[in-house]
């Protein structure tokens, strides 16, 4: 399930369905087709046949739901192989910095601006919806990491043109929050660290903002980096998809291009011109010199010898279920 961080202004204004959210107030984009109707959505509110400019991409939508999903499998898999009171034990730690009082006031600030399905239908209220728990796991635990979640979103400059949708300004104004996410570099510094193949072992904090750090401007690249640095914890299980998503913002990226950059006529023409003329002095050059007008139909070339058939070996992929039932279409050039 891919998860982003929505604010109740952004569902507001855009009339986002309610089956794109979870639990935890994030749009699920559990595929591609749920982020090109978000992206969809977006775009004609935003009105980007006069405004072009103001056009979003599914593409990116989907990237950044996939970094957000992912942060949250690193979370789950720390829990589960070094730390399982990393998040709970956040809670008594910084109410012990800032205040019972304090911490109760922002993580409630947190979900009335971000609201869960429940709380933005009116099912709950969002002290009531506080108070619960899903999966054993206590719902201010929820929120507080999503809250730390929300807050990297809002650092990392690849997310940038879609800040609207997570803006957090209101939320360190009208609240504690800033002192506490201040804070996180410290808390993570006390709790286990996760060992890393390639350096040496790092706190929780630093690997979750490593992509961010390490590509600020590039959700293609953190993608990457994601597959590289977080496999060990992440396994086999979102590969496929931060594979598929990073292919698909290649494209994108193509096609934004070609947009604002159609092929010039003009140098078509002159690049055309200049080759007719290549071939026109090349063939004056040919009569000159008594050389037949066109190059020779007939040419030599060695067969090349890859070893004795002897030894080679068949190497047929394995038969899948899918075969028998394959259709193969072509259509005319």
């Amino acid at each position: 399930m891919m998860e982003f961080h929505i604010s109740r202004g952004a569902r507001d204004r855009y009339q986002f369905a309610g089956n794109l959210f979870s639990f935890t107030g994030n749009v699920v984009f559990a595929n591609v087709s749920a982020s090109r109707e978000f992206a969809h959505r977006m775009n004609k509110v935003r009105d980007v046949q006069k405004h072009p400019e103001r056009a979003v991409h599914a593409g990116a939508i989907y990237a950044m739901g996939l970094i957000d999903e992912a942060s949250h499998v690193l979370l789950e898999r720390y829990r589960q192989e070094f730390d399982p009171a990393a998040i709970t034990d956040a809670l008594t730690w910084f109410a012990g910095h800032i205040g019972s009082d304090a911490l109760d006031r922002m993580l409630l600030s947190f979900v009335e601006q971000f609201p869960g399905s429940s709380v933005y239908r009116g099912l709950q209220t969002p002290k009531e919806w506080l108070t619960g728990s899903t999966d054993g796991i206590p719902h201010r635990a929820v929120a507080l990491e999503e809250m730390i979640l929300l807050w990297m979103a809002n650092r990392n400059e690849a997310f940038r043109p879609f800040e609207e949708l997570f803006e957090d300004k209101s939320l360190a104004e009208q609240t504690a929050y800033r002192s506490v996410v201040e804070k996180l570099p410290a808390y993570f510094a006390t709790r286990p660290l996760v060992p890393m193949e390639d350096s040496e072992p790092q706190s929780l904090f630093d690997v979750l903002r490593a992509p961010a750090v390490a590509a600020p401007g590039s959700l293609r690249e953190q993608l990457d980096l994601i597959r590289i640095k977080w496999r060990r914890l992440l396994g086999e299980s979102l590969d496929r998809l931060l594979s598929i998503a990073g292919e698909i913002l290649q494209e994108e990226d193509l096609a934004i291009w070609l947009q604002f950059n159609p092929p010039n006529a003009a140098a078509e023409a002159a690049a055309r011109a200049a080759a007719e003329a290549a071939a026109a002095a090349a063939a004056q050059r040919r009569r000159e010199s008594g050389q037949q007008q066109w190059p020779s139909m007939v040419s030599r070339s060695e067969v090349p010898q890859f070893g004795d058939a002897v030894h080679e070996t068949e190497k047929f992929s394995p038969d899948v279920a899918w075969m028998p039932g394959a259709v193969l279409i072509l259509a005319p050039c």
